[in-house]
C-alpha cells in the first residue's frame, strides 16, 4: 500500500540484492491473513507483525533479532578464521542465507585469484564485485566483524599458512606469493595472526 511498491516488493528486494540481504527486515502491516504473512515470509521477512501491535513486543523482536545477527557474525567469524588448508568457502552448514554465502565465497575467491598481487586492495575488490567501497565495507562488516582491509589481509595468511604447511616454499618466496614484498613486514604481520613467526609456524607443523 506505499507509492510505487508494496511492502511485499520492498522486503524481496532488498532480500534479494546481495548489497542489501543481509538487513534484517520486520514487515509491519494491516495485513493480518494466514495467506498474507505466508506471502510476507517467503519474501525474505525476518518477522511478521500485525497491526495493532504492542509496542514491547516489536522493541523485543527488535533486540532478538540484532542479537540472532550478532551470533550468526559470531559464528561465521569463527569459521573464517580458524586456519584449514581446503579450498576458499563457507561450509554448508553455516547459518547463513544462500546470497550472503555465495557473495563471501565470490569475495575469497577474488582474494585467491589476486593474491600475488600487492595492489590488490579495497578499490580493486570494489570494482569487483561491482560495490562501492562503503557499501563493501558495511556488507562485511556486518557479515564477519571485519574491514576489507582486515578480510583480505586474513585471506593472504591463511594462504601463506597453508603454503607453509604444504610445501617446502621458503618464507621469503611464500611472502611473494601472498603480495608481501616485504619479507620483515610479512613476519610481523603473521606473528599477529599465528603467534608465531613464519619460520617458527613452518618448522612446528612439519614436526
Amino acid at each position: 500500500m506505499m507509492p510505487e511498491m508494496d511492502g511485499y516488493t520492498l522486503c524481496k528486494k532488498i532480500k534479494t540484492d546481495e548489497r542489501t540481504s543481509h538487513i534484517p527486515v520486520i514487515l509491519l502491516t494491516a495485513k493480518s491473513s494466514q495467506n498474507e504473512q505466508v506471502t510476507g515470509l517467503e519474501q525474505g521477512a525476518d518477522l511478521y507483525l500485525t497491526k495493532p501491535f504492542s509496542t514491547k513486543v516489536l522493541i523485543l523482536s527488535v533486540g532478538n533479532l540484532a542479537t540472532a545477527q550478532e551470533k550468526l557474525k559470531q559464528k561465521i567469524t569463527k569459521e573464517l578464521t580458524t586456519l584449514n588448508t581446503q579450498p576458499a568457502g563457507v561450509a554448508a552448514e553455516a547459518p547463513i542465507n544462500e546470497i550472503d554465502k555465495a557473495f563471501l565465497e565470490k569475495v575469497m575467491n577474488l582474494i585467491e585469484e589476486h593474491i600475488d598481487d600487492p595492489a590488490f586492495g579495497v578499490e580493486l575488490l570494489s570494482k569487483k564485485v561491482a560495490m562501492s567501497a562503503p557499501v563493501l565495507y558495511k556488507k562485511l562488516r556486518a557479515l564477519t566483524d571485519m574491514s576489507v582491509n582486515e578480510f583480505i589481509k586474513l585471506q593472504r595468511f591463511k594462504k601463506a599458512a597453508a603454503l607453509l604447511q604444504q610445501t617446502d616454499m621458503t618464507v621469503n618466496e611464500v611472502s611473494f606469493t601472498v603480495g608481501y614484498d616485504d619479507r620483515k613486514y610479512f613476519s610481523r604481520e603473521f606473528k599477529k595472526y599465528f603467534h608465531m613467526t613464519p619460520s617458527e609456524f613452518s618448522s612446528k607443523s612439519k614436526n
